[in-house]
């Protein structure tokens, strides 16, 4: 290390400058707790979403499958009066009724036990095939309502059961499953207002409380430091803000020591130096 001449004759050790704080106690433990705050908002969000989610979803479906459980007792009442499924001809305008009430239902149908669609609101469908899926479905307990989905359509539906206890076929409804979406789309447009909301008043807050808490110990903290870079720097006596407080006192022979510490360190460097040189 290189000694320079001060002024007045003393010398001191060259020290790189200090680094400048940029963050105190205060803003530290602020940045902490406003962090564990969001963390936590967010989370408590997701949950409250991920619940209303599936609450709301469970409730479109019930509120179809009351519809679909109506469309299976009018055509089981039938069923029991001896008729065979295909024979129902009046099935077709209560599918289409049932269609005309509801303008998110994109279509009802009725098939029988192979798959076959029978009756449709979309009379252009009639003949053609479901999916496995829901043939398969069929084969579940007869008074449960089943699901799936099909691209953009959440399907409910029923098994058509006769008085035997013969599973003649099943009647579904489909959904747009955007529906559901749009639904659970408002609340978290109101979830991330209240997570803001409650972030920015808490956040406020937490901070006043700190600074009210914590503002004196940074402020004691920081002039500690100015002092210790002060001495380390130029020399002399700590600059204590208390005289005869005990922490200061102690504060104040730390940092002499640590001011004579660096002067050894920097004498023995200079000796060993020179030793270097005289060999």
């Amino acid at each position: 290390m290189d000694r320079i001449e001060q002024p007045h004759g003393t010398t001191a050790s060259v020290l790189p400058p200090p680094r400048p704080v940029r963050w105190s106690l205060v803003r530290k433990v602020s940045l902490a707790l406003v962090s564990i705050l969001l963390s936590t908002l967010l989370l408590a969000g997701f949950f409250a979403y991920y619940k209303f989610e599936s609450v709301y979803s469970s409730l479109v479906q019930s509120r179809y499958s009351f519809v679909v459980f109506t469309i299976k007792k009018r055509v089981e009442d039938n069923l029991n009066l001896g008729l065979a499924l295909r024979q129902l001809r009046q099935v077709q305008d209560i599918l289409e009724r049932e269609k005309m009430r509801d303008a998110q239902v994109i279509a009802v149908e009725i098939f029988d036990a192979r798959g076959e669609v029978l009756f449709d609101t979309d009379r252009g469908a009639i003949g053609s095939r479901v999916a496995a899926n829901l043939v398969e479905a069929l084969k579940g307990a007869p008074g449960q309502p089943f699901g799936a989905t099909d691209e953009d359509a959440l399907i409910v539906g029923l098994p058509l059961v006769n008085n035997l206890g013969k599973v003649e076929g099943g009647v579904v409804l489909r959904y747009p499953a955007v529906y559901v979406n749009y639904g659970v789309s408002g609340l978290l447009l109101e979830l991330s207002k209240g997570i803001l909301r409650n972030l920015v008043v808490f956040s406020i807050l937490a901070v006043a409380g700190l600074y009210l808490l914590f503002g004196r110990v940074g402020r004691r903290l920081d002039a500690m430091e100015r002092s210790l870079n002060t001495v380390m720097t130029n020399g002399g006596p700590a600059v204590v803000d208390r005289p005869g407080d005990a922490f200061e006192e102690r504060f104040a022979d730390f940092v002499a020591k640590s001011r004579e510490a660096v002067d050894h360190i920097h004498d023995a460097t200079q000796e060993v130096g020179r030793l270097d040189r005289l060999q």
